[in-house]
């Protein structure tokens, strides 16, 4: 009878206990953001502190996919997704804006903050946070300052771009140095894409010293042309002109017009988040060779087509993009090539996330090897291209996190204190 008198006394605690304890408020808005593309991340987090930021989805109430495509002007296009979770399910909506190609980064993340606070409005108005909000409107002079479009183009839509590189490294028994250029121009409309460049580079190695120095020196020229005519909102035809002089491929000429279509299962204008296309090329392609080849040739004129299947989806669950092709000469369909190709970094469960990478290509379509015997230097340096009937890379990596879901703090110290200086 004590015993149970006793534990009757325990019980009666606890549930005054708990019932004396104060009422929880509204958690805060817990909000993921999954940037496949780039973004400040610790600009968010100071400017924006009036949310939980979460390290796993599945703990967050709002979910945020930021992605980005290329402009015509060189510039960016983001689109900012909002998704509620729980007690927000179905609360969805996109903000969408243009970085110009002159931006720079710090105008690029204030207009990121402005488009998150309006994607986040709707959720915060459902919060207790909500009685806190303060609504303004820019002043005439803040409007005035905002950069419009043009009405009046004089560039027509081209776009140009310059590009020198130079980049030297060694030591005593090795030195290397190489120098590029490259020269393009793009024009970008609903209706027409073109782009065209011309690249130059120049790379030389240098091996031991002395009596078994081994120096050798590679040269490329290219030229590119890509132009694409929109059919319907799934349909695309145009073309690729190319031209290529270089040492490695033992080209001294190498070009090719090639016709093609494309079809994308899906409109272009969802490409962000998924497309699905598929694309024929037919055509003609002259050869020159520096060296004779394996096959007894000096110059050949051939015609090879291909049939590609390119994959890209973003979707909360991660990202997954991949590509498999089949290509042949009409001379011989034995010199052909298949090649698959993907990526994908998936979130499997709770805090686990796995990602894996990989191209092979089983390729019997190599007419510019050139003919004679294979030297160490050509094994060991990879001066030229050698036969090989096949080609591949894997990687692959596991992620497990755990602990504290929140990471609002955010903390530089020691981060440049590595005492090493990167160039890009």
């Amino acid at each position: 009878m004590k015993t149970a008198l006793l534990l009757l006394a325990f019980v009666l605690c606890i549930f005054t206990a708990h019932a004396q304890a104060p009422t929880a408020k509204f958690d805060n808005l817990r909000v993921f953001l999954d940037c496949q593309t780039y973004c400040d991340s610790d600009f968010i987090k100071r400017e924006l502190n009036f949310v939980d930021y979460v390290n796993d989805r599945f703990e967050a109430n709002v979910y945020v996919l930021i992605t980005s495509q290329s402009t015509g002007s060189g510039g960016r296009e983001y689109k900012l997704q909002f998704e509620g979770q729980g007690k927000f399910e179905g609360i969805v909506d996109t903000k969408s804006y243009i970085r110009q190609a002159t931006a720079t980064d710090d105008e690029d993340r204030k207009e990121a903050i402005e488009k998150i606070k309006l994607g986040l409005l709707p959720y915060l108005l459902k919060t207790d946070k909500a009685k806190d909000l303060l609504i303004s409107f820019k002043s005439e002079e803040q409007k005035n300052d905002i950069a419009t479009a043009p009405t009046d183009d004089p560039w027509n839509f081209w776009v140009f771009n310059l590009n020198v590189r130079g980049y030297f490294s060694g030591d005593k028994n090795y030195s290397n140095n190489s120098l590029s250029g490259n020269i393009s121009a793009n024009r970008v409309t609903d209706k027409m894409k073109t782009s065209l460049s011309v690249n130059a580079s120049e790379n030389n190695n240098r091996f031991g010293q002395g009596d078994e120095e081994f120096k050798y020196t590679n040269r490329s020229y290219s030229f590119n042309n890509t132009t694409v005519w929109s059919v319907t909102d799934r349909l695309s035809a145009g073309g690729y002109i190319s031209a290529q002089n270089s040492d490695y491929n033992n080209y001294q000429l190498n070009l090719a017009v090639t016709p093609a279509i494309e079809y994308n299962f899906f409109p272009y204008s969802e490409s962000n988040n998924k497309y699905v296309g598929l694309m024929y090329k037919v055509g003609p392609r002259y050869f020159n060779y520096k060296e004779e080849t394996i096959f007894s040739e000096m110059e050949e004129l051939r015609f090879q087509q291909s049939l590609s299947l390119d994959v890209s989806l973003n979707q909360k669950w991660g990202q997954l993009s991949g590509s498999t092709s089949y290509s042949h000469y009409f001379h011989d369909f034995d010199k052909k090539r298949v090649s698959f190709s993907g990526y994908a970094d998936i979130r499997l469960v709770k805090g686990l996330s796995f990602n894996v990478g990989g191209y092979y290509a089983i390729q019997h379509d190599q007419l510019n090897i050139i003919k004679g015997t294979v030297s160490d230097e050509d094994l060991l340096t990879r001066r030229r291209q050698l036969n090989s009937n096949y080609d591949f890379y894997f990687n692959f990596g596991i992620r497990y996190r755990f602990g504290s879901i929140f990471n609002n703090v955010v903390n530089p110290r020691f981060n440049g204190g590595g005492g090493m200086m990167y160039f890009y």
